[in-house]
């Protein structure tokens, strides 16, 4: 018995321990929640947008569809929503006969994963309607456009590094090397070829302009009719 009472260390039985939830871990959890829920009001917003788009350009409101385009395309959409986009500000081009604008966001939204073949037959996107000239070009466009995509380097994975920053590195560089060669072969948006006015007001702008020297060529070549016509005499 004395022995028994002298032992401080022996078998002890299992007590029950409260887990208290971390603190850190459920804010981690409701930032994570409100994300999810501004991604998913954003990409519904966005959806309502393209909608309101496809329907002003199915009505021939092709200025009021553009710039809900862009509207859209300012929400945060989601890849498919913002491929939707780009092929719908492409099409608003194509029917002003605007090949270098619509060639512009085309190699965007082939940049975001547009395959053109299949936009062009996907009834949930805009028909594009424009001359035979422009839509054939910008089939070939589009082809060379995925051409340029598939030949390019893969990036390289170095696998079994032992530091995961190195790796990451090493990602980056290739994906930026093979961005350059893209843009070499055709063109950034950013560049040279692109510094071109792609807003609602640049379009006015243009047709207008387009619209004044057709006035000033007819009313030139008139006035030369009737003087051939009707010639001076002495």
């Amino acid at each position: 018995m004395l022995l028994q009472r002298l032992r401080p260390f022996g078998p002890s039985r299992p007590c029950a321990r409260q887990v208290r939830p971390s603190l850190k871990a459920g804010r981690t959890a409701g930032r994570n929640g409100r994300a999810s829920a501004v991604l998913v009001l954003a990409s519904a917003k966005a959806d309502e947008t393209l909608a309101r788009a496809k329907a002003k350009y199915e009505e021939g409101d092709r200025l009021q569809a553009i710039k809900l385009y862009e509207e859209a395309l300012e929400q945060d959409p989601d890849p498919k929503q913002r491929q939707a986009a780009l092929f719908g500000v492409t099409a608003v081009h194509a029917a002003f006969l605007e090949v270098e604008l619509a060639q512009i966001s085309l190699r965007e939204a082939v940049r975001y994963g547009l395959d053109y073949e299949q936009a062009i037959q996907d009834p949930s996107y805009v028909q594009i309607i424009t001359s035979p000239q422009i839509f054939i070009q910008l089939r070939r466009f589009a082809q060379q456009l995925q051409n340029a995509r598939a030949a390019r380097p893969q990036a390289e994975r170095p696998y079994g590094s032992s530091s995961s920053s190195t790796a990451a590195s090493s990602a980056g560089r290739s994906k930026a090397g093979a961005g350059q060669d893209l843009d070499s072969i055709l063109g950034s948006a950013s560049g040279e070829r692109a510094e071109v006015d792609t807003s609602v007001g640049g379009i006015i702008r243009r047709v207008l302009l387009v619209l004044l020297a057709g006035i000033a060529l007819g009313t030139g070549l008139w006035f030369l009719g009737l003087e051939y016509l009707f010639p001076k005499t002495g």
